[in-house]
């Protein structure tokens, strides 16, 4: 075996087996709907779409292959859902733009995506990869690539035992949008450290700040009131904060918390904010070099 070979297989995850166990991957709809794999079993099969950008060239023309031949999949109880690392806004929209008939999911970091073998080994991005999982649990059909969706639907007829639905008219033409569905969540809003501090010291107003960036940023200089936790480590840590509600988000410069801030608010989280700037712009009271500043 040559050397960039071996370093291939290092760098990059092999797809789920199929016949294997599927990781219980649990993700936040770019609507707001929490969506766990466990809840489908027994009850439906489950298709996912690992996206590594919205914008990459082929993607929306791959999403739709599927929009078209949806009833095909529900004819075989199965539904489908896209995966991508963009947050639930940006999802959202794409979704829109596109009237897909299915929801596309959240993941951030793309922790789950990993877990999946679906992601890069040495980025925190999604490959793009076809993932059907049966009602048992495990791993029907698993492959990197735009997967063809007769492909999919041919594995899925394999396991419920019968042929999908014909397709309604043309199999190549694209059925025309469907009316975009209604959709809510809580926007993030953006205030400044004044504000920020004004929220904190309110009198029995329960408000939380995170500061989501690296240890070695945080204790160089960060807010005396800050609970620190690292952005790649919150959503596995948020449940330590015992409320998604009240809170605020600090970084450096002000991107990853507004990425902290949008998960926060894609798990049921009202009254999020990010602090504009960051601790770059903050102004108010601070420990910089173990020492507080007022």
């Amino acid at each position: 075996m040559g050397l960039l070979t071996r370093t291939k297989q290092i760098l990059t995850w092999v797809p789920p087996v199929v016949g294997s166990p599927s990781h219980s991957l649990s993700l936040t709809a770019d609507e707001g709907t929490w969506v766990k794999l466990e809840d489908f079993r027994d009850h439906l099969n489950v298709v996912f779409l690992f996206i590594d950008s919205i914008h990459a060239k082929g993607t929306a023309d791959w999403l739709l292959q599927y929009h078209a031949r949806i009833e095909q999949f529900e004819s075989l109880e199965t539904v489908v859902f896209g995966v991508n690392t963009s947050r639930t806004d940006e999802l959202r929209e794409f979704r829109t733009s596109l009237g897909l008939d299915f929801f596309l999911l959240y993941d951030p970091l793309a922790i789950e995506s990993r877990a999946m073998r679906c992601s890069s080994r040495v980025a925190p991005v999604c490959k793009p990869t076809a993932v059907a999982v049966g009602k048992d649990g495990s791993v029907v059909f698993s492959e990197r690539g735009h997967a063809d969706s007769k492909a999919v639907l041919d594995a899925l007829s394999a396991v419920e035992g019968r042929e999908a639905a014909a397709l309604k008219g043309d199999e190549g033409s694209t059925p025309s949008k469907p009316a975009a569905p209604k959709v809510g969540t809580t926007p993030v809003q953006t205030i400044d450290s004044t504000a920020a501090e004004a929220l904190m010291d309110q009198k029995g107003g329960g408000y939380i700040l995170i500061d989501v960036r690296t240890w070695s940023e945080y204790e160089a200089d960060h807010s005396p009131d800050a609970i620190h936790i690292p952005i790649d480590e919150l959503p596995q840590r948020y449940r330590e904060l015992k409320q998604v509600n009240r809170l605020i988000c600090v970084c450096q410069a002000g991107g990853r918390s507004a990425a902290a801030a949008e998960f926060l608010t894609s798990i049921g989280g009202t009254e999020i904010f990010n602090v504009e700037g960051g601790m770059s712009a903050w102004s108010g009271r601070r420990v910089t070099g173990g020492k507080l500043q007022s």
